[in-house]
């Protein structure tokens, strides 16, 4: 199952993905706005190429697995705002380990070669 969440927030005819990208005054009016209960929240849900607006819109089975997988990725920590690709690193920290790993093998047998000469 492919769960893909996503956050639009839009301030002034700008578009942020996350409540941490917004500027200073932009998350100040946000926040005050969710306190408030003033904002206009909208929801769309896309639920095997169908589209709901809120959960209840949605048929008793693809609804159970839909409050399943929010639960389940809620619970484990899924749910967390969409990185910046374009600032992710090279590599990921298990493949810089590997990295490491392979580079101190190639060192200690070219000193094994060099001792042995």
């Amino acid at each position: 199952m492919k769960v893909n969440l996503k956050t639009k927030i839009k301030y002034n005819g700008q578009e942020y993905s996350s409540v941490e990208e917004l500027p200073p005054e932009a998350r100040s009016a946000y926040e005050k706005a969710i306190a408030a209960e003033s904002a206009t929240i909208s929801t769309k849900i896309v639920f095997n190429e169908r589209e709901y607006a809120s959960p209840e819109q949605m048929p008793p089975a693809e609804r159970q697995l839909y409050e399943d997988a929010m639960k389940l990725a809620h619970d484990s920590g899924g749910i967390v705002p969409a990185r910046n690709e374009t600032g992710a690193g090279l590599l990921t920290p298990g493949q810089w380990r590997l990295v490491i790993l392979f580079v101190t093998l190639v060192f200690i047998a070219l000193i094994v070669l060099l001792l042995n000469r």
